[in-house]
Formats: C-alpha cells, structure tokens, sequence
C-alpha cells in the first residue's frame, strides 16, 4: 500500500526540537500551503494547514535554518495522532525537506 504525500508551502509556527527518552531527535512544525487547484475542469482554492514532523539527525541540522516564514517542499508520509483531549488529526512525517 500506498502513503505518499508531497506538499509545498511555508512555516508559520516556530519549530520546536525535542529528545525521544531514545535519544532521538523530533523537529515539530506547523506548514501552511495555499494554491488553486483544479477539480472538474473549475478552479478551486486549497488550503492547508498540517503538523510536520522531521526525526532523525538531520532534525538537529534543520532546527537552525527553519524559521517562520521559511518555505519549504516536504515529502513524506500521513500518520494519524490523538492529542491528550482524544482528538485525532493527521501529521506529516518528513522524510525529505527542501528549501524553496
């Protein structure tokens, strides 16, 4: 099975880098995308706004150069979390990041 999901667009939260009790490094930032798309043949406005999470040694590498404002290309795969209130939402796992 399939679980792909490339979306371009630019930083809006301050990242946040944490530690895994692993020893594991977490980069957690809010992407914003905004572009008209076309769906039958009309055009129509997406927005998005998703949790990405980048983990790994380049996490460290990345928490300097991401700032707010920062627009990035990122790929990777969806997962679906629950925040401590039970609510579930999806976040996008990084596993390529790129400056544009």
């Amino acid at each position: 099975m399939q679980n792909l999901y490339q979306v371009s667009g630019a930083v809006i939260k301050p990242p946040q880098l944490t530690h895994s009790p692993a020893g594991i490094s977490h980069l957690r930032f809010v992407l914003e995308h905004l572009s008209e798309q076309i769906e039958a043949g009309l055009p129509r406005r997406s927005y998005v706004r998703i949790v990405v999470v980048l983990s790994g040694g380049v996490a460290t590498q990345w928490a300097k150069e991401l700032n707010v404002g920062t627009a990035v290309h990122v790929s990777g795969f969806l997962n679906r979390i629950e925040d401590k209130n039970g609510i579930g939402k999806l976040v996008l796992h990084a596993q390529q990041l790129v400056k544009i």
